[in-house]
């Protein structure tokens, strides 16, 4: 866990990720690995949704698109 908050994990999760994250925090890391891929007005209304879940569960989604991204298309 860094100083500004928990850290996207960067491996698979065995258990929830744990630490409090505000809605704008989390906001601001869905739109961090989200970054590069354009999104549509629906696309961007579901990530502030989405900014409203618990931490765990967006640290875990963020971490799954950051995985997905770095493992390359087609993987």
């Amino acid at each position: 866990m860094s100083a500004a908050g928990p850290a996207v994990p960067a491996g698979p999760g065995e258990a929830p990720p744990r630490g409090f994250v505000p809605r704008a925090g989390q906001a601001e890391i869905l739109a961090g690995v989200l970054a590069g891929i354009e999104l549509g007005t629906w696309d961007r209304r579901i990530v502030e949704w989405m900014a409203g879940w618990d931490a765990s569960t967006v640290l875990t989604v963020a971490s799954w698109i950051a995985r997905a991204r770095a493992a390359g298309p087609g993987r």
